[in-house]
């Protein structure tokens, strides 16, 4: 019996899936209904599957997987959207969950990426799966980051705050906002949040 955590704020989803699972090899531990829930209840309950969904309430799912990728014992992951922008296909594809299925999906696909995912294998919906190769492809023909955007994600992906990154590279908290902004236009990224997910992929370019 394979232990599962769902991390989803919608009550139909909790619903849905623990009808789903019912007289299956999977046991629903719980539901986390928000980032900080979903880190208590991981730490408490030790589920091997944890089934995140990618808009929580107080966080993204990404940051929950990014949290989890450094923990030295963690569980499988399988991300649950209904739909995420290039960013964040971006960001995920580097975070690397073990798997990744859309909500609009018949149910017995995420019954079939949930028992690929425990025998090792790694899931993603087909439809996802373009859409990050599009993305990727985007993304490798995107001018490459300046030497001062390079130490100003830098920054970012060590969660220095504006005032702080402008007392860091001698310039006004105007010029960081300037500079962010540009970062976001040229790399197709929303928020701060997303840049510090995809820091590692841009620097290393």
């Amino acid at each position: 019996m394979t232990r599962v955590l769902l991390v989803d704020d919608h009550p139909m989803i909790g619903a849905a899936l623990e009808m789903l699972l019912r007289d299956s090899d999977y046991e629903l531990l719980g539901r986390a209904k928000t980032a900080s829930e979903a880190h208590k209840q991981i730490a408490s309950l030790k589920p091997q599957l944890v089934l995140l969904d990618v808009n929580l309430p107080d966080a993204s799912g990404l940051d929950v997987l990014r949290k989890l990728s450094r923990a030295r014992v963690r569980p499988k992951v399988i991300l649950l959207t209904a739909g995420m922008d290039e960013a964040q296909l971006l960001a995920a594809a580097e975070l690397k969950p073990a798997g990744m299925v859309l909500k609009t999906s018949d149910p017995s696909l995420l019954i079939e990426s949930m028992d690929a995912v425990v025998a090792g294998e790694h899931w993603v919906d087909p439809e996802i799966a373009e859409r990050t190769r599009q993305a990727e492809a985007r993304a490798a023909s995107a001018p490459p980051l300046t030497r001062r955007e390079r130490e100003l994600v830098e920054l970012v992906r060590q969660g220095l705050r504006n005032r702080d990154i402008a007392s860091e590279l001698g310039v006004t908290e105007g010029t960081v906002k300037v500079y962010l902004h540009a970062i976001f236009d040229k790399f197709n990224v929303e928020n701060r949040t997303e840049l510090a997910l995809r820091a590692s992929e841009l620097i290393s370019r």
